[in-house]
């Protein structure tokens, strides 16, 4: 546990160093590509072209840059996707609940990645397709891909018991990862796919075009490890201070508990000190009353006798 702590408590200190890094390749990678990387050749041209004092019979397919960008965004969406799973099947072994917490992060990241994918994807497809969406292989397995993730947090928000929660969005999330490298390896297994295949081994990138490739690609995962340290320390920062109102609130209905039990506590004994009292000066008020009954019927008595004695000499 100690070890543990050590090498997040290393991690977290790296991560500032790593953000500042990979927007810093990034920013170089988005450079390269618009001013060093070459553009690729297209289809041919109807009549050649001067362009910049060179004569161009093909077309010059400045679309092609947004894969610089794309690709390595796509490649950190997948590489964040495996700890969906991995913390899954780490929680589905341990049923400890941080790893619970660092999945649901990681799928929090690869939903931002998914969706800067999608973008950056939908833009080439326009400019080089001419449409902005086409049901092909590697578009429709990414598409199911996000769904997937976004079907993760709804069934996070459907279920309310935590543990339940997590053991269903665990068993998801593995199942949500099948489709990455379905979708990874899908213009592979259908060779009738449009989309082109990045990584071959019979056509090697030229330096000019790899360099600036690798920069945005090492760019992204610094960028996506960053982001899931970040969002993970806030989760686990909000989670403690979940579990410190717990604690506040059992602490005030424990001193509550306390203080009515004294209430009544107090309560018992002024009623058990009054009943001795009431219970000694109950018989005195009886002979007080007998006592003033027999004065009555005296006077009455005393009354009464000259009156009588009148009405016999009469």
């Amino acid at each position: 546990m100690r070890g543990e702590r050590t090498l997040q408590s290393k991690a977290d200190r790296l991560v500032p160093i790593l953000l500042v890094l990979g927007a810093l390749l990034t920013a170089v990678d988005v450079a390269w590509t618009f001013t060093l990387a070459p553009l690729v050749q297209g289809a041919v041209l109807s009549e050649p072209t001067v362009i910049a004092g060179q004569v161009v019979t093909t077309k010059l397919l400045l679309s092609q840059k947004i894969f610089y960008l794309h690709v390595p965004v796509a490649i950190a969406s997948f590489a964040i996707m495996f700890f969906v799973a991995y913390y899954g099947v780490r929680f589905l072994m341990t049923k400890d609940r941080k790893y619970d917490l660092r999945s649901q992060t990681a799928a929090q990241v690869t939903l931002v990645f998914i969706i800067a994918t999608m973008v950056s994807g939908d833009l080439w497809t326009r400019f080089e397709w001419g449409v902005w969406w086409v049901w092909e292989p590697r578009l429709t397995t990414y598409f199911i891909l996000m769904l997937l993730v976004i079907g993760y947090f709804i069934l996070r928000n459907a279920i309310e018991d935590p543990e339940r929660r997590a053991r269903f969005c665990a068993v998801f999330g593995i199942v949500a990862f099948i489709d990455a490298p379905i979708s990874f390896l899908i213009t592979r297994m259908v060779p009738s796919s449009i989309h082109p295949v990045v990584f071959r081994t019979d056509s090697g990138l030229p330096p000019m075009m790899l360099i600036p490739f690798l920069l945005g690609l090492f760019g992204m995962l610094m960028i996506g490890f960053a982001l899931y340290r970040y969002a993970l320390r806030v989760h686990t920062d909000a989670l403690v201070v979940d579990e410190l109102k717990e604690q506040l609130e059992e602490m005030d209905a424990r001193s509550t508990r306390v203080a009515a039990d004294d209430a009544l506590a107090r309560l018992r004994a002024a009623a058990s000190s009054v009943a001795p009292a009431v219970a000694d000066a109950s018989p005195a008020a009886p002979a007080a009353s007998s006592g003033s009954t027999a004065a009555a019927l005296d006077s009455a008595s005393a009354t009464a006798s000259p009156a009588h004695s009148a009405s016999l000499e009469d």
